[in-house]
Formats: structure tokens, C-alpha cells, sequence
């Protein structure tokens, strides 16, 4: 029996340490403009309806990171059902200090289906940012030393469209 208490107290002691999860905290990392072409309707798949957005042009602003998208970038988005958009991004990002950096992030575009039949039409412009939902959670891969922090660092994107054919991202790194 005292072996019992002795081990009921030890693991009560050692699991009450920490009670409560870290507070999530985030900063500014960057603001991300891309503008798309016209989508690639391949249509119905077996998850939805798949849209691909080749990258026309974009540009990371910041006081740590800024640079342009390579033309070599896109989204494979998907449709999964009148209200939702998927997003599935793959860029390069080439930084005005020559470094290249791999970002790919996936997310949704959600509102109600009038508003995300707006946004599929390129009139997402004509709509507040509070009458959708468009949150994106960007990872990253560089071997440039400058840059390596970004290999593990957890981002989420805040997503507008601020023009037809244009999105604007807010990126955020969760700290």
C-alpha cells in the first residue's frame, strides 16, 4: 500500500507541474501580393472541383524578408462543396538578397455559397474581408543561412482580395 500512495504522489507531483499550454503569441513576418491568371478549370475529381491558379506575378514586403514570386508558382485549389475553397499553394520566393526560399501552404476560403460563387467568379474584390473566412498556414523550406529561422517557424496566413486577380496574404509566425 505505501508503495502505491509513493507512486500515486510521485506521478501526481510530476504531471501537475504545468498546468496550462503556452499562450499563443504571433508577429508580423510578412505581406504576400500575388496576382493569378485565369484559372485552369480541370472540373469535377473525386474530391470536388479542382482550379489551378498559375502565379502571374508576387512580391513578399517586409522590413525582415522582401523579394518576388517565381513564375514557376500556382495553387491547386479544390472546390469541396458550394461554400468551401481549399487552397493547396506551391511558390518560390527569390528575396532581393538572391536567397531562394520554398513556401507551400494550404487553407480555405469559406462564405456563404452566393458570396464563394463572388470569389470563384474573380469577384472576391466586391466583398468585405468580414463576409468570408480565408486563413492559409504557409511552411517554408531554405538552405540560405540568413533565412534557415524560417525552416521552423509555424505561420498562419490572413487572406483578402483586394482586386480581381489579386490576393493580398497577411503572414503572421506564431511565436
Amino acid at each position: 500500500m505505501k508503495k502505491v500512495f509513493f507512486l500515486a504522489t510521485f506521478f501526481s507531483a510530476c504531471f501537475s507541474v504545468q498546468t496550462h499550454a503556452q499562450e499563443l503569441k504571433s508577429e508580423f513576418l510578412f505581406d504576400l501580393e500575388i496576382t493569378v491568371d485565369p484559372p485552369q478549370a480541370i472540373g469535377p475529381v473525386l474530391t470536388g472541383t479542382r482550379l489551378i491558379f498559375p502565379f502571374k506575378e508576387g512580391a513578399i514586403k517586409s522590413d525582415k524578408i522582401n523579394g518576388k514570386i517565381l513564375n514557376c508558382s500556382g495553387e491547386w485549389g479544390l472546390v469541396t462543396d458550394p461554400t468551401t475553397f481549399k487552397m493547396d499553394v506551391r511558390a518560390t520566393i527569390k528575396t532581393d538578397d538572391g536567397a531562394l526560399i520554398y513556401i507551400a501552404y494550404t487553407g480555405y476560403n469559406y462564405a456563404t455559397a452566393e458570396k464563394s460563387a463572388l470569389m470563384r467568379a474573380g469577384k472576391g474584390s466586391e466583398l468585405s474581408p468580414d463576409e468570408y473566412y480565408f486563413r492559409s498556414v504557409p511552411v517554408f523550406e531554405t538552405s540560405a543561412p540568413k533565412y534557415a529561422w524560417l525552416n521552423h517557424t509555424i505561420a498562419v496566413g490572413v487572406g483578402r482580395f483586394p482586386s480581381p486577380g489579386k490576393l493580398i496574404y497577411r503572414i503572421y509566425a506564431i511565436k
